[in-house]
């Protein structure tokens, strides 16, 4: 199964490199003025991060940049699992930088390290 976002479709070898990084609880802890802390939990139905890591050609990377400069854009994200997740951006969206040997005038088949991230706001 492709890795996609939207119709885009992404390199074969994209890791989710925080997939075990969240925790479906949040906690707040506050010291009180007696000097003893107040432990709240909490679930979290949205908010998990989830960043992307691989290598893309300079084409897809421009088009990625190109939807990244929509604002708030809702995104549709299948992973190799199958199953489709509502995202937006993580600010900044799209990290890319030259793999490798760098080029004056590159070429939209040179390869660049790609990173993507996200939110899932499914709930």
């Amino acid at each position: 199964m492709n890795t996609t976002l939207n119709t885009l479709v992404l390199p074969d070898d994209m890791v989710w490199k925080d997939e075990l990084d969240w925790a479906p609880v949040g906690q707040t802890m506050t010291p009180t003025l007696d000097g003893s802390l107040l432990l709240e939990d909490n679930p979290l139905f949205s908010g998990r991060p989830i960043t992307l890591v691989g290598i893309a050609g300079r084409g897809l990377v421009l088009q990625l940049k190109a939807l990244e400069a929509q604002l708030s854009p809702r995104m549709t994200l299948t992973l190799h699992d199958g199953l489709s997740r509502t995202v937006y951006w993580r600010r900044p969206g799209v990290k890319a930088s030259p793999y490798g040997e760098e080029f004056a005038d590159p070429t939209d088949a040179d390869p660049y390290n790609l990173e993507l991230n996200f939110t899932w706001s499914d709930e």
